[in-house]
Parts: structure tokens; sequence; C-alpha cells
């Protein structure tokens, strides 16, 4: 098959659905597809044609008009000089598959039906997950995902609440085919859980994040567990507030990078997520292939991505995280069973997931 991958960011950026889009693109190829990531030209001195770890990225220029009249009026032109741009990426796909539906889904969508290509879109929870809430902020953004949604021949999420939150602004997501993220558990170790009462959290140091509940349940974990220790990885806005909050036993470890983490994780018992919304969750994947057990928020997806192990908790409950902190900690998951579940959900095993659609789409066509 030649499949198109068009992620709302990839890299030189960073982060979740840049890494879904590699390591997806990575499996196609492994499996002898043609596959190219299609992706938003931002910032614009990005090069147009580039390779990242040996896959082709091709670059192109997919603003929304914004709301000014003059950009709304020479819309339906930029549209259309978008949909060439298209075009001249190469030949027509067999399939063209949007993650984190975004600025790019209007010229996908107009692109997929100019060339009766078939689309699949995948909400990766930017409806209600996204730091600047454009879904909320943006009618443009909430048009083009009912355009989109209505065009395309697959809908997934990568979990139920991320489906649901999507359908709230289109409803053909409601019930959506829920295929989580993945893992590469070949990147991570699996070390003996230490005796000490020892925590880790990683991440954006944002609210969304709960880094704040965390540090504030921890003052109680270190009541009923003197001498835990808490450490923190990352960075971000809300870095200065929580070093402000944080008390005893609470480190600050800086940004990491995967072995960063994979150090992390070896010298901690328990690992914690304790958002106050995530729609899937990945890092807690990751720390299962590590042979950590999770204490994770249930807000969200994080049920499905860890497959209910471990304590799931409301972290806006401060007692009952604490509580599960402890708990955690007394009674840890066997490593063999958290990484178990980890290879599971290895990246091998999504990429199928989606290939399945990807056929039965194209035998349907």
């Amino acid at each position: 098959m030649r499949i198109w991958l068009a992620p709302s960011a990839f890299y030189p950026a960073r982060g979740g659905v840049e890494e879904l889009t590699l390591q997806l693109a990575r499996q196609y190829q492994w499996r002898g597809h043609d596959v190219t990531v299609v992706v938003h030209r931002h910032p614009a001195q990005l090069p147009e044609v580039d390779e990242v770890e040996g896959v082709p990225v091709r670059r192109v220029a997919l603003d929304l008009p914004g709301s000014q009249l003059r950009g709304l009026a020479a819309y339906p032109a930029a549209l259309a000089g978008q949909v060439r741009a298209l075009a001249a990426v190469g030949p027509p796909p067999d399939i063209v598959h949007v993650q984190c539906p975004a600025n790019q889904v209007p010229a996908l969508t107009a692109y997929t039906i100019r060339h009766r290509v078939p689309l699949v879109i995948t909400t990766q929870g930017e409806v209600a997950m996204d730091a600047g809430q454009i879904y909320q902020n943006s009618a443009q953004m909430r048009l083009a995902l009912r355009a989109g949604a209505a065009r395309a021949s697959v809908l997934t999420a990568c979990s139920r609440r991320a489906g649901d939150d999507a359908a709230a602004i289109a409803a053909r997501f409601d019930g959506c085919e829920v295929i989580p993220n993945g893992v590469d558990p070949a990147q991570w170790q699996v070390a003996p859980l230490p005796e000490e009462p020892s925590f880790a959290a990683w991440g954006r140091h944002v609210p969304q994040k709960g880094f704040d509940l965390l540090i504030r349940a921890f003052v109680r974990v270190r009541e009923e567990l003197p001498g835990a220790v808490l450490r923190i990885g990352g960075d971000g806005e809300q870095t200065p507030i929580l070093r402000e909050l944080a008390g005893l036993g609470v480190e600050f470890v800086g940004s990491l990078d995967r072995a960063g983490v994979q150090r992390l994780l070896s010298s901690s018992r328990v690992a914690v997520v304790p958002s106050r919304l995530e729609p899937f969750g990945i890092v807690a994947v990751e720390a299962m292939a590590a042979g950590r057990g999770v204490v994770w928020s249930t807000n969200g997806g994080l049920a499905e991505a860890t497959g209910g192990l471990g304590h799931g908790v409301d972290p806006n409950d401060i007692g009952a995280l604490s509580w599960a902190l402890v708990a955690a900690h007394r009674d840890p998951v066997q490593p063999a069973v958290t990484r178990a579940h980890a290879e599971n959900l290895s990246w091998g095993n999504i990429a199928a997931l989606y290939l399945q659609q990807y056929r039965s789409v194209i035998t349907n066509r």
C-alpha cells in the first residue's frame, strides 16, 4: 500500500503524536508499504522535502483562514492551492490517515474527495486536551472536524474517552473503533523493584498533568511512609509553582530523554500519572514496559492504557490519591505482569490493527 500519515505535527517538534506517527511509519515500512508523512509546514523555514529516521516527510502549508475578513474571502482559493500542493507530493496514495485532527483536515479532506482516496481520522484527545483549548475557541476547527468526519471512511480513537469527546463535536465519532497507542518494549528494561518508598512522575509541567495534586498528596504519604521520595521529571510553565509547593522528599530531575526516563523508573518503585484529564497516557505504558506498577488517574483513558492494572484514582481527591500511593508501595504489581501488558501494546500489534482497517476500507471502496 501507498500510505500517507498526516499528523497535526511532526519532528522536529516532539510529543505523543510525533512519536506515534514515526513508530507507525517504521512498522509500515518494515512490512513493505510505501509511507510518506504529510504535515503542515510550521514553522515556514522547515524544508518542504525532508526525511526523519528513514521516513520521507513532505511539508505543505495547510493554514486555516483565521478570523479576518480578508482571509475568509481568500480561503476558497487558498484551499484549492493547498490541494494542488498535496497533489504535487506524488501519486495519490491508497489511504490517507489523519492523526490528531487539526488545521490539516480541510485540505486533506478536499484532496481525498478530488482524488477518490479513502480517509481515516483518529482522534488523540485533542478536542478536550489541547493546551490552548483550540476546539473550544475556534468554530473553524469544529467545522473542519465535522466535515472531515462526514467524509471519512473510518473514524478511530486512542481511547473511548477520546472518542466520546470528539463525538460531542462531530457525532459520527460516537461508538467509533478504539485503537490504543503503543510502546516499543525493546526500548525499555525491567530493573528490580527498590525496597524503599520511591515514586516517579514525569511530563510537561502544565496544570492538566496534575503534578500539583501529586505534590499535595505526597505530604500525606510522608506521614505514612517517612523517608519516601518523589522524583518529578520534565519542565514547563508550572515548574516554578511546583518547586514552591514541594516539601520534603520531592526532587526535580529536569527534562528527560528516554534514557533518563529509564533511569528514573529503575530507581523508583511506583510510577504515577496524576493527570486531571488524559486521553490515553502513553507514559503509563512506558512505565509498565519498564516493569513498574502505576497509580493512574481515572479521568480519561488511562484505565484502557493500563488494562486496569495498578491503582486508579481521581487525583482531585487528595486523600484518595495519597492512599493509592501508599497501597501501590506496599502491594506493588509484579514487574512481569506489567511488562506482559506493555508487550501486548507493542507498536507492531497497534500497526497491525490500523492496517486491518486500511485493508477493509480499500476492499470495500
